[in-house]
């Protein structure tokens, strides 16, 4: 099989003879996703406290690495109707031009509320209760996803019928629309264009940090938003996978690697990874765990079609050298969209128990993974990270993230 790569993408259009995005009637779209979810579970309504369920839920978005950590933002979304949004107060006409009820945040968390927080998560519990009694659901399961001990305890005091808001959301955002994957193909044009600016400036005695900053300074200046990790490493610090940028400088021979985990256009992501030689002259260990771990993903992608179990897949990736095993990445790929999605694949005999579960499903047209190995030996210096982002069609896997590997390792 053929892995095509796909170079379409719109721009920032002010033509009205050419094609864009609807956002109304995408915001409309993924929101009737996650109520059709809810009724398939008898969900009457969401609570959701999380940014990137928030977002994807209704497109707000406030403020969002300081509201994943302040419980001052949150949206009750019922199975049939429009949300309504609770919004840091001085913040809510981000939201009223789009949703006929928007009303201020009550604080009820005891960074906000002090001593007072039993008593007033206790009011915040009720004004949720009574509009889910005003939309008729207040017998109905209400799916939360995350809150602190009062929340929960309040909400649990009122013997509502709680649940897991991750389920319908999860469930809702595994498919992606022909306007996602476009998010997505613009999210990955940025990261190349940062991974770009970064490749240029490695050279001996840059620090990881700088070429962080580097990366960071392109894909904000390109309307990307923000990263999950801090994922670049160098030398020594390659392996094992896992340490993050610091101080270090880099040495002539040196490995540079990265993993993008950015956040780009209307919240979507971009996740890839790549490695990097400073020089001209890798050494066979380098080119060894390079090769390895390239002929893994690509192998691997293939694979990726319609009609495929996760559990078939995983018994039919490719073999690679025993002395990887030990190091090698905790999961063969995971969806991507939003967030790090289901399905995330272990290798079959590191699941079950306290280690990865392997997921029930299949693979199914419109889903985007991300596929990725990391190749290093306990033991040497080096050790390689690469991934790519994949989008499964009908007629098989095609690649989103067009940014090049380093031939210099592969010849």
């Amino acid at each position: 099989m053929t892995i095509r790569r796909d170079k379409r993408i719109l721009g920032q259009r002010n033509s009205m003879l050419e094609k864009g995005i609807d956002f109304a009637k995408f915001r409309r779209d993924r929101l009737e996703k996650i109520q059709r979810e809810m009724a398939a579970r008898d969900y009457g309504a969401l609570l959701l406290t999380d940014t990137i369920n928030i977002r994807y839920a209704t497109g707000v978005s406030v403020m969002p690495l300081w509201t994943a950590v302040n419980l001052a933002h949150y949206v009750l979304v019922p199975v049939e109707g429009s949300p309504v949004i609770f919004e840091y107060d001085a913040a809510r006409f981000r939201a009223e031009d789009f949703f006929p009820d928007v009303r201020p945040t009550h604080y009820w968390s005891s960074r906000f509320a002090d001593h007072l927080a039993p008593q007033e998560s206790e009011s915040w519990a009720a004004e949720i209760q009574d509009t889910l009694r005003e939309w008729g659901v207040a017998d109905a399961r209400l799916g939360i996803d995350f809150l602190d001990f009062y929340g929960f305890n309040a909400l649990n005091n009122l013997d509502l019928h709680l649940a897991d808001a991750d389920e319908p959301m999860e469930a809702a955002r595994i498919v992606k629309s022909l306007d996602e994957i476009e998010l997505m193909r613009q999210s990955c044009a940025i990261a190349e264009a940062a991974l770009f600016d970064m490749e240029q400036a490695i050279r001996p005695g840059i620090t990881e940090n700088e070429l962080l900053a580097i990366f960071w300074h392109g894909l904000l200046a390109r309307g990307g938003e923000w990263c999950f990790t801090r994922l670049i490493a160098s030398g020594a610090n390659t392996n094992p996978w896992f340490h993050e940028a610091g101080a270090k400088m880099v040495r002539p021979g040196d490995l540079v690697g990265i993993d993008t985990d950015m956040i780009g256009i209307e919240g979507y992501a971009c996740d890839i990874s790549r490695t990097f030689l400073c020089g001209d002259d890798p050494t066979p260990v380098q080119k060894d765990a390079y090769r390895v771990a390239y002929d893994f993903i690509y192998a691997t992608m293939e694979l990726c079609k319609p009609g495929v179990s996760y559990e078939e897949l995983a018994r039919s990736i490719p073999s690679f050298p025993k002395a990887y095993d030990k190091q090698k990445y905790p999961i063969i790929l995971h969806g991507i969209g939003t967030d790090d999605e289901p399905p995330f694949i272990p290798f079959i005999g590191d699941e079950g128990g306290s280690k990865k579960i392997m997921p029930q499903g299949e693979f199914k047209e419109n889903m985007v993974v991300s596929v990725e190995f990391y190749a290093g030996v306990v033991g040497e210096q080096d050790g390689v990270k690469l991934e790519d982002e994949i989008w499964i069609t009908e007629d098989g896997p095609v690649i989103l993230s067009l940014y090049p590997y380093e031939q210099k390792l592969l010849d």
